[in-house]
């Protein structure tokens, strides 16, 4: 950190426009961070369960788990993508699901999966000297740019007859690292309707 001017007001030391620069610093800094703990939470997420833990025995229901038949559309790499985690999620909690290959197939449930990404990016240009320095920035001449970039996949599921019946949403670094949270929170919702 730099040496702040303590015979002026910290504030009146400091041209306005570095001020400004070090709120937007700030800013980048606080959203930097957040996504950090974001990505930590989801790696622990993604190593507990990829193991396998002892499962312990579970009663059995009195009735057979309902089959849901499902019906996908979007670009295939996606729905493909979709389809191998929501089954792997049906094996994990004991439900039974089948793909319909084509709309004119009876099905239970119709998804239908859009995608997009967005971003934002910030920079710090303001360089420190000896007699006044921005405290919200690091002490540097060259001046840093920070991007974040998100993917999110959304899900509508409609009924046979069009009704919406709920829709989910999943983030993640790449289109295919948000297919997992969206399966994850699907599979939920089936469970819940089971």
């Amino acid at each position: 950190m730099g040496v702040i001017n303590s015979e002026a007001s910290p504030l009146t030391s400091v041209p306005r426009n570095t001020r400004r620069s070090g709120g937007l610093i700030m800013i980048a800094r606080m959203i930097v961070t957040g996504l950090v703990a974001l990505f930590l939470s989801s790696i622990t997420l993604i190593y507990s369960t990829g193991r396998t833990p002892a499962r312990a025995q579970q009663p059995q229901p009195t009735h057979p788990p309902k089959t849901f038949r499902i019906f996908i559309e979007e670009d295939f790499s996606t729905a493909q993508t979709l389809r191998r985690e929501l089954s792997d999620w049906a094996r994990r909690t004991g439900m039974r699901i089948i793909f319909v290959e084509k709309n004119t197939e009876p099905y239970d449930l119709r998804i239908l999966l859009a995608s997009d990404s967005g971003s934002g990016s910030g920079t710090c240009s303001s360089p420190c000297s000896a007699g006044t320095c921005d405290i919200s920035c690091a002490p540097s001449s060259t001046p840093c740019k920070v991007t974040v970039t998100l993917h999110f996949v959304s899900a509508l599921a409609l009924t046979p007859d069009g009704k919406l019946q709920f829709t989910e949403t999943g983030v993640g670094r790449a289109r295919e690292d948000a297919i997992t949270p969206l399966a994850r929170k699907l599979a939920k919702r089936l469970s819940i309707a089971n």
